[in-house]
């Protein structure tokens, strides 16, 4: 597939004239003539994403954050993007970016972002206003067919998902030739009057002299008439971000927990009341701040990224709850969506499409240091020793439910026993008791004050949706979870494995002596 043809498919998918006029979108590196077998899709293209691409043998990279915002003064491979293109172009690599036309476009990212969450009904919350002239042309009526595909076929007559769009009215031109005019009918030199069809069709601004010259060359008049008019509508259906209903009214506080799950983030900040219930809800991927005002007056609650603090404070005052969604979690989730929609529409065409994921987040956090005041550097040293450490938990009930406990036990990187626990936890399921004792244990090494812990527990379920790969659908079971996500995020350096039973038959016998013990009494 040629580039100009996969342009032409994004265009259709993700309209290019839908960018905010401060966008740079569409071709930035390569030819329109080059080759495109496979292509990787990424937020941002950078060095990891095009020696990615190299590797991978895509000749084409889609990103979404553009390449090349500003016009280059230079490229030279001692500065970015200069050495990016420079590579790009060694290599073969053709760059196209799609942004905010990819946010705005029908099923682009605001959309599916919006689906993520769950809302229904959605509409866009700004609709993108269109950047089209009208043409209005007078055609002899034999003529129509042959003049109106001409500007066809130069671009105009395109309405969102619909081509080949006009509207015609019969009607009476007249006219009176002058000397030298040679005219296609009528008499020069006397009042004449012919049956014409007034012609109407828009197309976008950059395609006007295309447009024109294809009318005035397909149309037999000498001096054939016409106007051209500003129109100043909007699409429907498209613009930035989206606002739509949830399906039942639900509390803030666990919307915003939701929200992260969903995005696969440890832990979310918010602003409102966390006991507010909620059901009209806005979303912006990226950075939305702009929006709180249209926000306001459409939605009790918005979704987007890098709020400050003079934005939150106006959502506040304008009683609007606020979800500060990190810009890359929001796009680069809805973007790996969108990613197997352009493979589905490739396909055909014989083109592969992957998406590259890059690092969630460009932050680091570091955690305080928690030092007595009382205590000098000299008595406590300049680092507290604290190796790695093993957590391994288990949970069970005799029933489902059934009389439950749970097991804990929390090992040095010396394979010394630091603490164990065993309790009993009356009726619950087997799943319940699963993350009871998740939660039990990570709060016993967190009060040994251990930054680095492997965790092992053999039940796959809780596992996986520990680390993101299974939604948890049961009510009771998010809460654990969500309690489980928060206090594995106060610990730096922390991962959750699923290891066999047979493994964890300590944690196990633990959980059977709190069953036991509770019955003995």
């Amino acid at each position: 597939m040629k580039a100009k043809a996969l342009l032409a498919e994004l265009d259709h998918m993700a309209p290019f004239q839908l960018a905010e006029p401060w966008d740079n979108v569409g071709l930035q590196v390569g030819s329109p003539k080059a080759d495109v077998h496979r292509l990787l899709v990424t937020l941002d293209v950078t060095a990891a994403s095009l020696e990615a691409a190299v590797q991978r043998a895509c000749q084409g990279i889609l990103t979404h954050h553009p390449l090349i915002f500003s016009p280059l003064t230079v490229v030279h491979e001692d500065a970015y993007p200069g050495a990016i293109v420079a590579r790009a172009i060694r290599e073969g690599v053709t760059i196209i970016a799609a942004h905010t036309n990819l946010d705005k476009a029908r099923g682009g990212l605001a959309e599916l972002a919006g689906a993520m969450l769950g809302l229904e009904g959605m509409q866009p919350l700004q609709p993108s206003p269109v950047d089209w002239l009208k043409l209005v042309g007078f055609v002899p009526a034999d003529e129509v067919e042959e003049v109106r595909a001409a500007v066809f076929a130069a671009g105009g007559g395109l309405i969102g998902n619909y081509g080949h769009c006009s509207f015609a009215t019969p009607g009476t031109g007249t006219f009176r030739p002058l000397p030298g005019a040679t005219p296609t009918v009528g008499t020069p030199g006397t009042d004449n009057s012919t049956g014409e069809v007034r012609l109407e069709v828009v197309f976008p601004r950059a395609a006007r002299r295309a447009v024109l010259d294809a009318y005035i060359t397909a149309h037999s008049y000498e001096e054939p008439a016409y106007d051209v008019y500003a129109v100043d509508d909007e699409i429907a259906g498209v613009g930035l971000g989206r606002v739509g209903y949830l399906a039942e009214p639900r509390l803030l506080g666990n919307l915003v927990s939701d929200i992260a799950h969903i995005f696969r983030l440890p832990s979310l900040r918010y602003l409102g009341d966390p006991r507010r219930r909620v059901s009209r809800v806005a979303v912006l991927p990226g950075s939305g701040a702009s929006a709180i005002q249209a926000a306001a007056g459409k939605a009790e609650v918005f979704v987007t990224g890098d709020v400050k603090y003079h934005d939150a404070a106006e959502a506040g005052r304008l009683g609007l709850a606020l979800v500060d969604l990190p810009h890359e979690a929001a796009e680069a989730s809805a973007l790996q969506r969108w990613t197997d929609h352009l493979a589905d529409r490739l396909g055909p065409h014989a083109v592969e499409v992957e998406y590259f994921a890059l690092q969630r987040s460009p932050w680091h956090y570091a955690e305080p240091t928690q030092r007595p005041s009382h205590l000098s550097v000299d008595e406590v040293g300049s680092e507290e020793p604290n190796g790695h450490f093993e957590l391994f938990v288990d949970g069970g009930a005799r029933g489902n439910p059934g009389p439950a406990g749970i097991g804990a036990r929390l090992v040095t990187d010396q394979g010394e026993l630091a603490e164990e626990l065993a309790d009993f936890i009356g009726t619950a399921t087997n799943n319940v008791a699963e993350y009871q004792a998740m939660i039990a244990g990570l709060e016993m090494a967190l009060d040994h004050g251990v930054r680095r812990l492997t965790v092992y527990a053999d039940s796959e379920l809780v596992v996986r949706q520990i680390n993101g790969q299974y939604r948890v659908k049961d009510a009771n079971l998010r809460v654990l979870h969500d309690q489980a996500l928060r206090l594995l995020h106060e610990l730096p350096d922390v991962e959750v494995r699923h290891i066999p039973r047979e493994q964890n038959a300590d944690a196990d016998a633990l959980v059977n002596r709190a069953i036991d013990e509770a019955k003995g009494r």
